[in-house]
């Protein structure tokens, strides 16, 4: 009986969970909000502390998206995405 109990609290935590996660992920016009305005910012603080060197990162210019990888520039650790 106590296995049937934990089964069934385990598919409802797994059903809420994904539910939260749903409820949580942002519509796909705020995407775009969450890209970068400029190569410095799309991979160093406040937003981007967890890239590192190698990561990839997005950033606009011009009104275009740009895709690239975070590099470092020398200057202090900083890095920038270089597209």
């Amino acid at each position: 009986m106590f296995s049937k109990t934990i089964i069934a609290v385990a598919i409802t935590t797994l059903f809420a969970t994904s539910a939260i996660g749903a409820a949580v992920a942002p519509a796909p016009a705020a995407r775009g909000i969450l890209i970068a305005a400029n190569p410095d910012a799309a991979c160093n603080c406040p937003n981007n502390c967890q890239h590192n060197n190698g990561d990839s990162c997005s950033f606009y210019r011009d009104g275009n998206q740009l895709n690239g990888i975070c590099q470092h520039t020398g200057e202090g650790g900083r890095l920038l995405c270089n597209a």
